[in-house]
């Protein structure tokens, strides 16, 4: 099957970890949850201009945190996080690791990450351009909506076996990343084959896209919730909360790059920024 170019609508739905699951290393069945966290990165503000500093944002991070903050959300539903987050992990034995949760999507460092999760057919073969807009289905007064946590563009990839990650992948991601996604790996079947997918940059874009999760400079009373976002039934569907959607089309440069600045937009019209890089989470020895 060759690689195609595609818009991918990626419904990975999780609430809000609690204040005892959040701050230990998830362990299956549970699913897994977002958590709204602090990190010291870069985002683009509504200037289009770069800025340096703490910001807010949701997103997948299964290993430890500690809790920073607590907030009263605007009623149930609301979307609102009630807990702020730092995250940070604890390096464990193979054994363990086979009994932990991955991180997928990956938004620290260099480059955001996608790995692994329900990788079959047309997900390992996406082309260079491609846009993967992570989220989850949500109702909200009444009506289905899709909500955003992660918006990334593939700028370049490598196919790898899970059971070898830490091996196949060095040089490709961060030593974090090998331990916080290759350990959990470390049990998969000789037989599997997955493809690590990296993210564009600003510094190293393509055709002028980017990837980047919503976000807020940190402060503040309050958090914000995911965004909601509206786009034409051809490409999304706001009751899709299990099914991938977009593998079986390609798309044109300039269609990608419109859906691309719709969602820059509907993030920028809900009040928030976009988050661009995060730091690598504490590495602690307990």
């Amino acid at each position: 099957m060759a690689d195609k170019r595609c818009f991918v609508q990626f419904p990975h739905p999780g609430g809000e970890h609690g204040p005892i699951t959040g701050s230990r290393w998830h362990r299956p069945p549970p699913n897994h949850r977002r958590k709204f966290m602090q990190l010291r990165g870069q985002w683009i503000d509504e200037n289009s201009a770069k800025q340096p500093g703490d910001l807010w944002a949701w997103g997948e991070w299964e290993p430890e945190s500690d809790i920073l903050r607590t907030f009263n959300p605007a009623g149930e539903g609301s979307g609102h996080p009630r807990r702020l987050r730092k995250p940070y992990y604890v390096p464990k034995s193979d054994q363990e690791y086979s009994k932990l949760h991955n991180t997928d999507p990956f938004i620290f460092g260099e480059h955001f990450l996608y790995s692994n999760c329900r990788q079959k057919s047309g997900l390992k073969r996406l082309a260079k351009g491609s846009i993967i807009a992570f989220g989850s289905g949500k109702e909200i007064n009444g009506q289905p909506a899709w909500t955003l946590d992660t918006v990334m563009v593939v700028k370049d990839f490598i196919d790898y076996a899970p059971c070898r990650a830490r091996e196949e992948l060095n040089g490709w991601a961060s030593d974090t990343f090998l331990e916080v996604c290759g350990g959990p790996f470390s049990a998969s079947p000789e037989s599997d084959r997955l493809r690590l997918y990296r993210g564009a940059t600003p510094g190293d874009s393509v055709d002028g896209m980017f990837s980047f999760f919503p976000a807020v400079p940190a402060g503040g009373a309050t958090g914000f919730p995911r965004p909601r976002i509206n786009l034409r039934d051809k490409y999304f569907n706001p009751r899709s909360l299990r099914n991938v959607k977009g593998l079986r089309d390609e798309r044109s440069c300039g269609e990608l790059r419109d859906l691309w600045e719709s969602f820059v937009k509907q993030v920028r019209d809900a009040g928030l920024v976009l988050g661009t890089y995060a730091e690598l989470p504490e590495r602690r020895i307990e």
